[in-house]
């Protein structure tokens, strides 16, 4: 397995470089953005007099369209069966006799969620319209990102502890360690791909990162679900954080190494130090039974969390939504022009 050579051009199924109506920054009237092929720019002239874009037309249900209603009865199947076989013996730490399918189905119940979120980023930044041989490769190098990334997270928060004594599991602040060590993980190999020349355009490495991360989500579910005093039924779908937190890096740092040429950037090292510490204290909050006993409210920090970098993902994202799809995307996916 080899990455393709990379390419400067854009696939001829994206609109050619040039200026296209975006909203302006506070989406009162419209304005022409520069799209130079693979992102809008921050270069916005004027518009034509009584220049509109499309009304969004909200669809109810919209999710349960092709393939949409599959995954949520999929994962619905999955997640209940994980759950049937949970409830049989919650408080053993590793399964055995009938939960040892528990893993299977507690995996497959994420596999769901992960491949719902593509549909739906999909719909947004059109991820197909990567070139079929190159989205291939895309993604089996992002599944072995996802396991260089797991194996990284488990060395560094295996070891680190040890380092400092056992003593520091008795203090729920070692979960500190799981924002960076995972965040940086799931980042290794793209980041020596970037490096060697490939999957630099920020759409490729934004879908390179997110498979990374779901890869690395649905190994994190498969453990839990192997250890039924540690599962939730909410597990499977809670792991979406991975390709949110991770692919808000992405969609913050490749389009920001596409401009400057370089991938090290203060976009980067910004992205990175708010998912870590997103990731950190959600943890740190979760994994605290002392906060849990005292209050119910820590149940719904993960809910949070989710939300959180999901808006700061869109935000980013949306300069990669390409000028034809302006009109469909919902208003706060349209790349508004920036602030002046």
């Amino acid at each position: 397995m080899s990455p393709h050579e990379p390419s400067a051009a854009a696939p001829a199924s994206l609109p050619d470089p040039g200026y296209y109506p975006v909203p302006d920054h506070h989406r009162k009237r419209v304005v022409e953005r520069n799209w130079d092929g693979d992102v809008w720019t921050d270069e916005v002239r004027p518009a034509a007099d009584g220049a509109t874009l499309p009304g969004y037309k909200r669809h109810l249900f919209r999710f349960l369209r092709s393939p949409g209603w599959k995954l949520l009865v999929g994962y619905v199947v999955f997640a209940a069966i994980a759950a049937a076989l949970w409830s049989s013996d919650r408080e053993d730490s590793l399964v055995g006799g009938i939960q040892l399918a528990m893993p299977l189905f507690a995996g497959l119940a994420a596999l769901m969620v992960m491949l719902a979120l593509f549909h739906f980023l999909n719909g947004r930044v059109a991820l197909d319209r990567i070139a079929g041989d190159t989205r291939k490769s895309i993604v089996k190098w992002g599944v072995l990102s996802g396991v260089i990334g797991i194996a990284f997270a488990v060395g560094v928060e295996t070891f680190v502890p040890e380092i400092f004594g056992e003593s520091i599991k008795d203090d729920h602040g070692w979960a500190l360690i799981a924002g960076p060590a995972e965040e940086t993980g799931k980042l290794i190999l793209p980041l020596i791909l970037w490096a060697k020349g490939f999957y630099r355009r920020p759409v490729e490495g934004y879908l390179l990162v997110l498979v990374s991360a779901a890869v690395f989500g649905i190994a994190e579910a498969t453990e839990y679900g192997a250890q039924p005093d540690k599962y939730q039924v909410t597990r499977p779908a809670a792991e979406i954080m991975h390709p949110l937190f991770t692919g808000f890096i992405a969609a913050v740092a490749w389009p920001a190494a596409w401009r400057a040429k370089r991938m090290f950037t203060r976009a980067l090292f910004g992205s990175w130090l708010v998912a870590v510490l997103v990731h950190s204290i959600n943890d740190v909050i979760v994994l605290d039974k002392e906060l849990a006993d005292v209050s119910k409210l820590t149940g719904y920090v993960t809910l949070v969390a989710i939300v959180l970098m999901y808006l700061l993902q869109k935000h980013a994202a949306r300069r990669m939504v390409p000028p034809d799809l302006v009109g469909e995307v919902s208003p706060h996916w349209r790349p508004a022009a920036p602030r002046r």
